[in-house]
């Protein structure tokens, strides 16, 4: 628990103050600590998103993830990102847990995403498995990872 308030997980889809703390977020990790350009951040596909935020101290946003159907009882979840002093906290852990609870709940039975590689280890101790080669997006390395639900 933090000092202030008790941490909140919010989702909201494409607009609102869910959306605004998400992208204040990934401005700060991608654009700024990862040099992604605004074009290859803002892809047009955040209207059409669930989004996650974690809050913590009375609704400080410090981590996020969006998701989106990409087929049949598959989701796609992207742009997670936790600003750097709240890292190694467990918080996009959480958030991600909370995907996966919500995907059960509505007979998802996939999640996909595209891992930077140098946090495949962190998505494989969620159940995550790499597959295909690694490519470069926004020119960071990724690769494909997915989990199959019940």
């Amino acid at each position: 628990m933090e000092k202030q308030g008790r941490p909140v997980i919010a989702s909201q889809f494409g607009t609102g103050r869910v959306l605004t703390d998400a992208m204040t977020i990934r401005r700060k990790v991608f654009m700024i600590e990862e040099n992604v350009s605004e074009k290859d951040e803002i892809d047009g596909r955040d209207d059409r998103c669930l989004h996650y935020v974690f809050y913590v101290d009375n609704w400080y946003p410090v981590s996020t993830a969006r998701i989106y159907l990409i087929g049949k009882n598959v989701w796609h979840i992207g742009r997670v990102a936790t600003l750097k002093t709240f890292r190694g906290r467990g918080y996009a852990r959480q958030i991600l847990k909370r995907i996966e609870k919500n995907a059960e709940s509505k007979n998802i039975k996939k999640l996909e995403l595209e891992a930077q590689v140098h946090a495949i280890s962190f998505y494989e101790s969620l159940g995550y498995e790499a597959f295909g080669n690694i490519f470069l997006d926004a020119g960071i390395q990724h690769r494909r990872m997915e989990k199959l639900l019940k």
